[in-house]
């Protein structure tokens, strides 16, 4: 078979699944079926312009008057590998859980901070997850170094008595977001990238639970560093 015969067939499964996805009986040009398809759907949104590409190359091809008797934009294999990747990340896309699913250790507000001092050491954390008034929240470095700065300054900065709570009163409203286990890895990437065009740089890490609710215990957590791995091999950044 023709690169060029395959790269159709290919792109012709690529179009139907995005009609469906789209749930729309009316006509739409492949461009419009993208664009309605990104509104709802993190795999394909991160997707858009690779997609409206494959799209412009589908019309190349099969609008030459020589077709199919000839095809003069015959696209070379990795491309149509490429695009039967792109088709199967978003018929299938990975979720977060079992992919991030880990045992996290939760801290209560009254534990010392000592202790948590050395298990964020130990294993190299940047941050552990409190629950904290029925919801599950995250103490960062940052927080903590927030606590001691302010200890400081009062004179009141005894670590050995200090609490996880004490420190947990210094730590930002928006270093933490919520997924539903049942998300997408791209809906990961694509609140890291949110927080940044909305102002938000310190988003330290996403809490996956079922539901995507702040009061369900945590199944899983992601921070940027476990990301960028997915970004790069889809070349995305």
């Amino acid at each position: 078979m023709r690169s060029g015969d395959r790269f159709i067939r290919e792109f012709n499964k690529l179009e139907n699944l995005l009609r469906r996805k789209a749930g729309t009986s009316e006509h739409r040009t492949f461009s419009k079926l993208v664009d309605i398809v990104a509104d709802r759907d993190p795999t394909v949104r991160r997707r858009k312009d690779l997609l409206k590409g494959f799209g412009r190359l589908r019309n190349a091809i099969v609008h030459h008057p020589e077709y199919p008797e000839r095809i003069l934009a015959d696209p070379r294999p990795e491309i149509v590998e490429e695009l039967v990747r792109v088709l199967k990340d978003i018929d299938a896309p990975e979720k977060l859980i079992p992919r991030f699913h880990k045992r996290i250790r939760i801290f209560a507000v009254s534990d010392s901070l000592v202790e948590c001092l050395n298990f964020m050491e130990e294993n190299d954390f940047s941050q552990v997850v409190v629950a904290s008034n029925g919801r599950y929240v995250l103490l960062s470095s940052e927080g903590i170094v927030g606590w001691l700065r302010s200890a400081r300054d009062v004179g009141l900065a005894d670590l050995g008595e200090a609490t996880v709570g004490d420190a947990l009163r210094f730590e930002g409203e928006d270093n933490c977001r919520y997924l539903s286990q049942y998300k997408p890895v791209d809906a990961a990437i694509d609140t890291f990238e949110q927080a940044l065009a909305q102002g938000i740089p310190r988003l330290q890490a996403i809490l996956v639970a079922q539901n995507g609710r702040a009061e369900e215990k945590p199944l899983g957590i992601i921070t940027p560093w476990d990301l960028l791995g997915s970004v790069s091999s889809n070349e995305l950044a």
